[in-house]
C-alpha cells in the first residue's frame, strides 16, 4: 500500500474536479464513465504521476471530447459534488492501493459510489474504502495482485 502524499492529492483533486465538470457535458454521467474509463487520460493517469499531466481540467475534458466526441446521449446527471467525491475517491483507491481504476470501477461502480455519496463524503477515505469492502463482501486483500492470483490458480485446482 502506497501513503497517499501531496502527488496523491493533487491527482485526487484532479480527477475530482474532472468529474465534477463532467456534469456540464450533454452526456449522462454513465455515458462520461464509460468514456473516461476508455480513455487515453486514464492511461496517463493510472500511472499515478502528476509531472506528466497538465492537471488543467478544461484539458482533460477537451481531450476525452476529443477522442470520444460529444453526445447527447443518456439523461442522468449526478450531482456536482457527488461525481467530485466519486472522482477523488476512485484516483486514491487507485493510488494509494495502486490498483487501476478500471479494476477499482469494477470492485465498486459508480452507481453504488452515488448511492452511498450521501452517506460517505464526509468520512475518511480509509473508513469509507473498509465499508465498501464490507458492504461487496470483500476483503483488503482484494486489493492484493499476488492473494488474487493464488485465488485463481486455487479455483482453478479445485475443478
Amino acid at each position: 500500500m502506497r501513503k497517499f502524499d501531496h502527488d496523491g492529492l493533487l491527482l485526487a483533486e484532479y480527477q475530482g474536479k474532472l468529474f465534477e465538470k463532467s456534469n456540464e457535458l450533454k452526456c449522462s454521467t454513465g455515458i462520461f464513465m464509460r468514456r473516461f474509463l476508455h480513455s487515453d487520460l486514464l492511461k496517463k493517469l493510472d500511472i499515478n504521476n502528476p509531472s506528466i499531466l497538465s492537471l488543467d481540467v478544461y484539458e482533460g475534458i477537451y481531450s476525452i471530447l476529443e477522442q470520444f466526441g460529444d453526445s447527447s446521449y443518456g439523461k442522468v446527471k449526478y450531482s456536482k459534488s457527488a461525481l467530485f467525491w466519486m472522482g477523488y475517491m476512485y484516483r486514491y483507491i487507485s493510488y494509494t492501493r495502486e490498483q487501476s481504476t478500471k479494476f477499482v470501477v469494477n470492485l465498486f461502480n459508480y452507481k453504488q459510489m452515488n448511492d452511498v455519496y450521501y452517506s460517505f463524503h464526509t468520512q475518511d477515505p480509509e473508513w469509507c474504502i473498509k465499508s465498501l469492502l464490507e458492504i461487496n463482501n470483500l476483503s483488503e486483500n482484494i486489493f492484493d495482485n499476488n492473494y488474487r492470483l493464488k485465488q485463481i490458480i486455487k479455483e482453478s485446482n479445485n475443478y
